[in-house]
């Protein structure tokens, strides 16, 4: 709305200063209030996001473990120690922060998760290169569109700060993954992150923001009508 308002007051300083003088008030209020927020509290996505990692940590750290043992390249056991070595560090945070929030973690990984556990640590040689690389690329996947909400909507710094260091981990290990030279399209690259719809809520333009925006239209459009047919009249 605000980058909106600087567009209109660009092209049409008086109209630009109307809207903007009435949606002020609003504005200075809504900033109030986001600034008197105890920025130290936690909101649902911020306990959501400290359960993920944990459940995330819970299973790719023994796989990570398995993949050094178990690799048939090099790549693969570079993945499989990488991510060993992070998760346990980021399950050593995600437990601080628990701790002091009051956020009661998983102590095992998910139904999901122990079924794919199952299906890697029953493959050996190459078929245990390709399902390592394949299930965890599909998982950090999904996990990476989880972390960078995170980190752009949490209004939590100490979250901010740990979402912006997971984002950095996730990015590497997928990038790892796909360097094993492993990971299906069919698979591991796309499955996870290609299940987003547009039905997600932020994909989603609500009924006030529609008013919003039309109103503006009308407002550009009435005032570009007015300086065409006044630049006219200067020209005859």
């Amino acid at each position: 709305m605000a980058g909106l308002l600087v567009v209109l007051g660009a092209a049409f300083p008086a109209a630009g200063v109307a809207l903007a003088s009435q949606n002020g008030p609003q504005a200075a209020q809504e900033a109030r209030a986001a600034q008197a927020q105890n920025s130290d509290t936690l909101e649902a996505r911020d306990r959501e996001f400290l359960t993920l990692i944990r459940f995330a940590n819970l299973w790719e750290i023994p796989m990570g473990k398995l993949a050094t043992e178990r690799g048939t390249t090099e790549a693969v056991k570079t993945a499989g120690a990488t991510m060993l070595a992070d998760h346990t560090k980021l399950n050593v945070v995600v437990k601080q922060l628990a701790d002091k929030y009051g956020v009661p973690l998983p102590d095992k990984p998910t139904s999901s998760q122990q079924a794919w556990i199952a299906e890697i640590s029953s493959k050996q040689g190459r078929d245990f290169d390709r399902t390592f690389a394949d299930r965890l690329r599909a998982a950090h996947g999904s996990v990476f569109n989880v972390v960078a909400e995170e980190r752009a909507g949490t209004r939590n710094k100490t979250l901010r700060d740990f979402a912006t260091q997971a984002n950095t981990i996730v990015l590497r290990h997928m990038t790892l993954l796909e360097a094993t030279g492993y990971v299906s399209a069919d698979h591991g690259e796309f499955s996870e992150a290609a299940a987003r719809t547009t039905a997600y809520p932020e994909n989603q333009l609500s009924n006030s923001t529609l008013l919003v925006a039309g109103v503006i239209f009308l407002v550009v459009a009435g005032g570009t009508v007015l300086g065409v047919r006044t630049l006219s009249g200067a020209a005859k």
